[in-house]
């Protein structure tokens, strides 16, 4: 059942955020550390705001629950293959050793490479947390974000995210 709600969210996570022709690293990242030291930015620092109806302003923030954190932390305790579990042909997939060597080629300056984490899940599949980090070579975007879904019927949709840095 897991695999199938995360195929859905990287779905929705790569509609939301991605780019059509962009790259994405094949394995799942690490969880973001703000001081390079592996810690995890923690529960009680994360907020997901809601934005009003008409989108102009936040009306409060969503209730995600420390039992969909926890499991993000615990699922994301090693890296995994992606590959399996995103089929979508708006991205390219590529290796990390891809990734390495198409960093340094003049021609892909201005691409924008995105690493993944596993998502974390709330017990009944209705809340998710992904990370996404993006990277362009050349210069911004440089970002990862913590990205909040909610699964509503069978659709996965992206709510908020947490901004873990920006360049």
């Amino acid at each position: 059942m897991r695999s199938q709600h995360e195929s859905q969210v990287f779905s929705a996570v790569i509609k939301d955020c991605l780019i059509q022709g962009e790259y994405l690293i094949e394995s799942s990242s690490k969880i973001f550390s703000p001081t390079g030291m592996g810690e995890v930015i923690s529960w009680d620092k994360i907020s997901f705001a809601k934005l009003s109806v008409c989108r102009s302003f936040f009306d409060g923030s969503y209730n995600v629950q420390k039992q969909t954190y926890d499991n993000w932390v615990l699922s994301n305790n090693q890296s995994c293959l992606l590959t399996p579990l995103i089929a979508n042909p708006q991205v390219t997939l590529i290796s990390q050793a891809k990734f390495d060597q198409l960093y340094d080629e003049h021609s892909q300056r201005w691409s924008i490479f995105y690493w993944l984490t596993r998502p974390g899940f709330s017990q009944d599949f209705s809340q998710a947390l992904v990370q996404i980090m993006a990277h362009c070579p050349a210069g911004p975007p440089q970002y990862g974000s913590l990205l909040y879904l909610e699964r509503t019927g069978k659709e996965w949709e992206v709510k908020s995210s947490y901004g873990l840095y920006n360049q």
